[in-house]
């Protein structure tokens, strides 16, 4: 007779367990997750696991197979109209136990033959709405009809910023629907036809003469390639060219350099929303310069915005907990300014716009070509269009 706990057991455990393991993922980062909090989530024990999966990289890779096979369902039957389209999508991306961006975020811990097989599998996944944004905008350049593919398809992503102000699902996925419709409208070219497309290749090779300055340069581009928890003070040591001792005078440890590069994002935003709000009197104006230094800064410093958003996780609570009301205040300012400018958004709804606005255009730097000039005045664009400006 089988046993008591096999009788228990249900049949869609694998499911669940790659469900628990994408919420971790999500929350902690891939390196903090553990198999032990995994299988905490799912009721079971750590053995019991190991029976479905081998380790925690079979799970990324099953949980980033099931976000590809969620975009499939997201994005099917292409010969709908791409609003009604976005509107089905927004639906089902706000369902519960989703996880966001799980691909973008985690790519970089997959082998390269296996990240290149789930890279194309994902790009064929947004065939679909690629081809929506090409039946209504016949006159966009493959390039620009590129871009807002991925800016649409980062808003449609991005349910975790629509259900942070807890907003009623409908009406979140209405409003999802509407921001990700807008940006399929942004006017073109994003890329002048004369614009060489050429991806940024990061940085050059000249480091600040400085020795800090220089190790957290060179930890930027560090955790940004590997992420954190792969990058050792040794590493960033050695791409800095300074010796272990002569790191450890100026931080001791990569935790510090880390919150050193967050608070260093953070003071150049608000460096930047302080000029955007001295310049003018008009909150739309304001609106509009702000969100013109936000790409500004992203294309100039997007791996380190990167660390805010995705590597704060790291940072211990006694002081991830003040980064995240600077994180808030900030959020906060572009609410004012949106609510102004908008009066028939809600707070709620209007915090729900600005963080998928900031999420996106940071995702975004990736796709774009590595003239600056054309990277910012494209995000400016499709920033506008994710806030509603365009419809102000």
């Amino acid at each position: 007779m089988p046993d008591t706990e096999v009788q228990r057991r249900p049949r869609n455990r694998k499911q669940l367990i790659v469900t628990a393991a994408a919420k971790q993922f999500e929350r902690r980062g891939y390196h903090d997750a553990s198999i032990a909090d995994i299988a905490g989530d799912v009721g079971i024990t750590g053995p019991a696991l190991y029976r479905h999966f081998r380790g925690k990289h079979e799970l990324l890779v099953a949980a980033i197979e099931r976000e590809i096979e969620q975009l499939e369902t997201s994005y099917r039957d292409p010969g709908r109209g791409v609003a009604e389209l976005l509107a089905d999508a927004a639906r089902t991306n706000l369902r519960p136990n989703r996880a966001d961006a799980l691909w973008e975020r985690n790519q970089m811990f997959l082998e390269p033959p296996q990240r290149d097989a789930l890279g194309r599998r994902y790009d064929a996944a947004l065939q679909p709405l690629r081809q929506a944004i090409a039946d209504a905008r016949p006159e966009l350049s493959d390039r620009d009809q590129t871009i807002i593919t991925w800016a649409t398809h980062g808003v449609i992503s991005s349910g975790r910023a629509f259900e942070w102000p807890k907003l009623d699902r409908d009406r979140a996925a209405a409003l999802m629907a509407e921001a990700a419709t807008a940006v399929t409208a942004v006017r073109g070219p994003l890329v002048p036809d004369d614009v060489r497309w050429t991806a940024a290749t990061g940085r050059g090779h000249l480091l600040p003469a400085s020795r800090r300055e220089a190790a957290l340069v060179s930890a930027v581009e560090l955790f940004a390639a590997r992420g954190f928890q792969a990058v050792g003070m040794d590493d960033i040591g050695a791409a800095a060219g300074i010796s272990g001792p002569t790191l450890y005078h100026h931080f001791p440890g990569k935790t510090a350099i880390l919150v050193a590069i967050i608070m260093r994002c953070l003071e150049a935003l608000y460096f930047d929303l302080a000029a955007a709000l001295g310049s003018t009197d008009e909150p739309g104006e304001a609106l509009e310069l702000t969100l013109a230094s936000f790409a500004r800064i992203n294309v100039a410093h997007g791996d380190a915005l990167g660390a805010l958003a995705t590597e704060v996780v790291n940072v211990p609570e006694e002081e991830r907990a003040p980064i995240r009301r600077i994180q808030q205040d900030y959020v906060n300012e572009w609410v004012a300014l949106l609510a102004q400018v908008r009066g028939d958004r809600s707070a709620a709804e209007a915090e729900a716009l600005v963080r998928t606005t900031q999420s996106v255009m940071n995702m975004l730097r990736k796709h774009l070509p590595a003239d600056p000039t054309t990277s910012e005045q494209a995000l400016l664009a499709l920033g506008r269009a994710m806030v509603g400006l365009d419809q102000a």
